[in-house]
């Protein structure tokens, strides 16, 4: 279980500092990736819940992977449609 945390958090930490850099290169406002990480670390807490051998702590798990991929899902849909009205009423 040492060995997965360990990979998981090497992961989360190499994403992290990449979403970081390549946002950094085009503006200086950090808001928006420190949203992408916040939900990147929620759905690596998830798969840290998922690794124990209790029932509740591992559905809890499930849910906190699920709920961060559907975050992030809603969030680049809301962004794509909000774009498309502002382009459209130019």
């Amino acid at each position: 279980m040492i060995n997965q945390v360990s990979v998981i958090l090497t992961i989360f930490a190499i994403y992290s500092a990449l979403i970081l850099f390549f946002f950094k290169s085009f503006s200086k406002d950090l808001r928006f990736p420190l949203i992408i990480i916040i939900s990147f670390s929620i759905y690596s807490l998830g798969y840290f819940m998922r690794l124990s051998n209790n029932k509740e702590v591992v559905d809890l798990g499930f849910f906190f992977t699920d709920f961060s991929y559907l975050f992030l899902t809603a969030l680049f849909t809301a962004s794509l449609l909000l774009g498309q009205i502002k382009y459209w009423k130019k």
